[in-house]
């Protein structure tokens, strides 16, 4: 129930807000009108208590809702490194290779479960599997003119050219979870540790759809797990 309303609200802030604002303002009105009453002979009758006892609680808890949304957005890393990541390399290389003569270029993004599959060691078994399924696999360096140049995988299968990220700038997660739990004595530290991880790699996903729907990008972005299998055209 608690994340079905978490959805609820993050689909519908702008609702929230209003209704918000509005509870408050009506809860301050109704407390002034609660002081004058001894004193104005025309709101005697009207009982504040009772009413302020129906709205001041739902006006609290649109507020902690607010504030847990506005803590998810501000501080979440995984959501930072997203945005970094699409503004700082996906639509710059997009930008680039069309400049360059490629016109519909496909980038296919890793899309990991396990933070630890972004490892160096871990994308070297990666390449050797799709080079073992017969993908040609070559690397090209971009000279970007909104970003530093990057190097860009790219897997060939007959006629079929397809450019491959994987998104190693979550590796920087590590630190964060590590500092944020700080479970050195904790027995639960590695069940611990998943579930943030878990949760922040979800957030960085999401994110990343977000912004490659806002920037109407997703003709030249798929997804691709461990098992290659892909996801979207």
């Amino acid at each position: 129930m608690k994340n079905k309303i978490l959805n609820w609200t993050r689909r519908n802030i702008t609702l929230l807000r209003i209704l918000g604002v509005t509870l408050n303002v009506v809860t301050a009105l109704l407390l002034i009108g609660w002081l004058l009453k001894m004193k104005v002979e025309a709101i005697r009758e009207i009982d504040f208590e009772a009413i302020l006892a129906c709205i001041a609680p739902i006006a609290l808890f649109l507020n902690q809702l607010h504030r847990r949304l506005l803590e998810e957005n501000e501080y979440s890393p995984a959501a930072v490194l997203a945005y970094g990541y699409v503004y700082n390399f996906i639509l710059p290389v997009i930008t680039q290779l069309k400049e360059d003569g490629v016109p519909k270029p496909k980038i296919c993004i890793y899309k990991t479960e396990d933070i630890g599959d972004l490892t160096e060691k871990k994308i070297d078994l990666m390449k050797a599997e799709l080079a073992n399924r017969s993908f040609i696999l070559s690397e090209i360096k971009l000279n970007l003119k909104q970003a530093r140049a990057r190097d860009i995988l790219i897997i060939i299968k007959g006629t079929n050219q397809t450019y491959f990220d994987f998104p190693n700038t979550l590796l920087s997660l590590f630190n964060y979870i590590d500092y944020k739990l700080e479970t050195k004595s904790n027995r639960h530290a590695d069940k611990q540790q998943r579930e943030l991880a878990t949760k922040l790699i979800t957030e960085f996903y999401e994110t990343l759809g977000k912004l490659v729907r806002e920037n109407r990008l997703e003709q030249y972005i798929k997804y691709c797990d461990f098992n290659l299998r892909v996801f979207g055209k």
